[in-house]
């Protein structure tokens, strides 16, 4: 659209009024020039198409002018909207300023009018008791002289203070001062007026302490009572009276831990009475406190601790003195929170007053009760096995023990192991609650020594009489000599037993012994004889293991001498093929030791204890085969009595031993194979690590030897 047409159409679309179809009549118009007819219909659509493009353009573009003019006045509306809210804003504020300023100003007069006028009123109130006191006071004394001349006549007290039972507590100010001047007067002269104010004071005194009683249900007039009543010498019986009645709902119940909770539960519901009634509430907590302690809760606990005592009940005794110990220094720190005394020391002092006669002599008592328990624990255990304890232990014994293992006089005691895994963990929760009674009630200087010596007990009973001697007694039961009879598998079970019990020991001496001498005077002593025992146990231990394999190798040896040389030389061929008797015996004998030792024994211990004893047995074995020489049937015999063991010791966790043996079936196997295959069969894979002398020396043993052809090795 040219800049011409655009202005023709502004011009067109402003005039007023406004007509659309004059609009169209000019557009037709422009389109055919003037002209009359129409004589091309399709060009003149095509033109008012474009027309009317032309159109719907000019109408966006106004479009878009008539909105940002739209947001354009909207924003200038708001503008000054908000500049005339600004100004009325800030006029409003500088007004409230103005008024803020003249408030102030009237503060200050009104502050300073104050000042002027309290100025005043505090002189004038100075003039008014200077003038008031001496008065009062001048008052005061003339009643006081007047009620001081009623008491210096013979007549009776007649005045309205002293006979209206309703005035007591006025009675009672007026006789405390009396009494309190008649004290200051000559007793010579003024000695039967004292003496009737005194009768008097202690007659007003009485009825005060009996108003006090008898308004148990109103605090108010409890606390009026007690105020006036706080100047009399009679005050602290009052008190004391008050503490005895609170005292009485406190009655021994249960094995003495109840009294302490009721006691403490007493405290805590009448602190807040007592501080509203008594001007000084913290005397009348600290009475409360000190009658509790060495009224109710001693005569409880001393009589729970007598009856124990007189019953000889030693067990009871100790547990409840660190029961009862315990929950009063509990009561004590839950006390600790009322505030009742300003003496930090206070409460430590009234439980000493009554614990300490029972912890001074509570370790004699603790040694004597866990040696006893401990050494009855143990006979009647020996009683049940019916058997008498014989001495163990030094270099004698040792000596009488080794002389009679190898002169075959030992004695088994039918297996018993004499160790009873029930005896030794009482022992160990005995000396647990004697660990734990120590640390409540010792000192902390006594305390390690102390602990000490309850391990001396338990390593004397439990180690020493017990486990030691168990030991000592199975060393005894196990022959030096060459055994000809079944030697008993029943040390393997004493070892057993006895590391169950070590073991127990071992997680006592963690916890709780080891804390609590750690970094103490003691920790050294007490490490050093534990080690001592334990090594010296776990020593002969090792000692009897070494003597009871050195046993079953005897027995071994001594089944298998029975065997002889025609044995594996037969003439006959007709033979039957099979393990010997003796093997069969020894076979059985093994399987029954080793059974035992997987009971007594595990993880590397046992590994360890059946590779020794297949070494042995394969120490043994080749040196018995070297005594024969075998035909091609002994050969074979012997392959079965070899193939029998082997087959046992594959069984055990042994693969170093093991190997040994399949060495040693293939070595027998030498003796087993024909003539012109000894060469292959010697040089065969299952003997290349074995040593070639040994594979000469096997080969020797063949009857036919000689006859062996090219034989090298």
């Amino acid at each position: 659209m040219s800049g011409g047409q655009y202005v023709t159409y502004v011009q067109d679309l402003e005039q007023e009024p406004f007509d659309a179809i004059d609009l169209v009549e000019k557009l037709a118009w422009r389109m055919t020039g003037s002209a009359q007819t129409i004589n091309d219909p399709v060009s003149l659509k095509t033109r008012f198409e474009e027309e009317i493009g032309s159109l719907q353009m000019l109408c966006d573009q106004f479009q878009g002018h008539l909105k940002k003019l739209s947001f354009q006045s909207k924003i200038d509306t708001l503008e000054k909207q908000m500049n005339e809210e600004k100004k009325e804003y800030v006029q409003k504020l500088q007004r409230l300023h103005e008024k803020n300023t003249e408030a102030i100003d009237k503060m200050k007069q009104l502050d300073h009018t104050m000042q002027s006028v309290s100025t005043k009123v505090v002189h004038l109130g100075d003039q008014l008791e200077s003038v008031d006191q001496p008065r009062s006071r001048a008052h005061d004394a003339h009643q006081l002289m007047q009620h001081f001349d009623e008491f210096l006549s013979d007549q009776p007290l007649n005045s309205m203070i002293f006979t209206d039972p309703d005035k007591l507590l006025e009675s009672a100010d007026l006789v405390h001062k009396l009494y309190s001047i008649s004290q200051e007067l000559n007793k010579d002269k003024f000695s039967t007026v004292q003496a009737r104010i005194a009768q008097r004071y202690k007659v007003v005194e009485d009825l005060l302490i009996e108003e006090f009683i008898r308004s148990q249900r109103d605090e108010k007039k409890m606390a009026e009572v007690a105020k006036i009543l706080s100047e009399f010498k009679g005050y602290s019986g009052c008190v004391d009276r008050y503490v005895e009645f609170l005292c009485q709902s406190i009655h021994p119940r249960g094995d003495g831990g109840e009294i302490l909770a009721d006691c403490l539960q007493l405290c805590r519901t009448q602190q807040p009475r007592i501080a509203a009634i008594f001007p000084s509430p913290h005397t009348v907590m600290q009475k409360l406190v000190l009658n509790l302690f060495t009224g109710r809760m001693k005569e409880t606990i001393n009589a729970r601790l007598r009856e124990c005592k007189e019953t000889e009940d030693h067990e009871h005794y100790l547990r409840d003195l660190a029961s009862l110990y315990s929950s009063t220094l509990k009561m004590c720190k839950e006390l600790e929170k009322l505030h009742i005394s300003p003496d930090s020391a206070f409460l430590s002092t009234l439980t000493d007053s009554i614990f300490q006669r029972y912890i001074n002599t509570y370790c004699t008592e603790e040694l004597r009760y866990l040696n006893d328990q401990c050494s009855n624990l143990l006979q009647r255990f020996y009683e049940s096995k019916k058997h008498i304890k014989k001495q163990v232990g030094g270099g004698l014994h040792e000596l009488k023990r080794d002389v009679a293992a190898r002169l075959m006089t030992v004695e088994t005691y039918g297996g018993e192991t004499f160790v009873a895994e029930d005896v030794a963990i009482s022992i160990l929760q005995e000396t647990k609650n004697a660990f734990g009674r120590a640390v409540q009630l010792c000192d902390t200087e006594d305390l390690p020594r102390h602990v000490e010596n309850i391990v001396d007990c338990l390593l004397k009973y439990l180690y020493g009489d017990h486990l030691d001697y168990a030991v000592e007694t199975g060393l005894s039961g196990i022959s030096l000599a060459e055994s000809k009879t079944e030697p008993p598998a029943y040390f393997f079970s004493i070892v057993a037993k006895c590391t169950s019990v070590i073991l127990l020991m071992m997680k006592q001496f963690e916890d709780p012994i080891f804390p609590i001498i750690k970094d103490t005077i003691a920790e050294p002593s007490v490490s050093k004889k534990w080690q001592q025992s334990l090594r010296s146990l776990e020593n002969k231990m090792s000692l009897g293991l070494e003597r009871q394999l050195n046993s079953i190798v005897g027995y071994v040896k001594f089944l298998f001498s029975e065997q002889k040389k025609t044995d594996f030389r037969p003439d006959s061929q007709q033979i039957d093929i099979r393990v010997s008797p003796q093997c069969q015996i020894a076979s059985r004998f093994l399987a029954s030791q080793v059974a035992a030792m997987e009971l007594g024994c595990d993880g590397e211990n046992l590994e360890a204890l059946q590779s020794d004893l297949a070494n042995r047995l394969f120490i043994f074995m080749l040196s018995h085969i070297k005594q024969f020489t075998y035909n091609s049937t002994g050969a074979v015999l012997l392959l079965c009595d070899v193939g029998e063991l082997r087959s046992l010791i594959s069984k055990w966790r042994v693969q170093q031993a093991l190997a040994q043996w399949e060495s040693l079936q293939a070595l027998t196997n030498l003796l087993a194979v024909l003539p012109d295959q000894v060469n292959e069969t010697a040089h065969s894979s299952s003997l290349e690590n074995v040593d070639r002398q040994l594979i000469h020396d096997f080969v020797r043993l063949r009857t036919d030897f000689r006859s062996i052809k090219n034989f090298q090795i």
